[in-house]
């Protein structure tokens, strides 16, 4: 049986119709990135306030271990001394991550001006301190 053959429609328009118009394709969605949630709140000024106050011995050399890593809070325990220390200006702090902030500020003890650098991460739904470093 031969094949069934069927007749094509005229391929070009007739004359004098209008054209007919194709439909443009859809723009794509754009993708925008779900926006990561706030770091959670810091208060710098207390936590570096606690630390100093150990470092002058006045508070307890045990409350660093609720703000500082182990390691870290080892070597600030055997930095203790008696003398009065105070901030002279709010300490500034950079994000560079979402968990991770530094923290910097200036400090006055014994008539001198220091400097003090620390990071502090964010674990376990608390702040700790993994770094803390007077410039002396």
């Amino acid at each position: 049986m031969p094949p069934v053959v069927r007749r094509l429609s005229p391929y070009e328009p007739p004359v004098g119709a209008v054209a007919h118009v194709i439909p443009r394709p859809r723009p794509r969605p754009v993708w925008v990135p779900v926006p990561e949630p706030p770091s959670p709140p810091l208060d710098a000024a207390r936590l570096l306030g606690v630390v100093l106050e150990v470092l002058d011995g006045r508070r307890a050399a045990r409350l660093l271990r609720e703000v500082a890593v182990p390691p870290v809070a080892a070597r600030l325990a055997g930095a203790v001394q008696a003398r009065s220390t105070r901030m002279v200006r709010a300490p500034r702090v950079c994000r560079p991550a979402r968990f991770v902030a530094e923290v910097s500020v200036t400090v006055r003890r014994e008539g001198r001006v220091f400097a003090v650098a620390a990071r502090v991460e964010h674990r376990g739904g608390r702040w700790w301190f993994t770094s803390f470093t007077v410039l002396e």
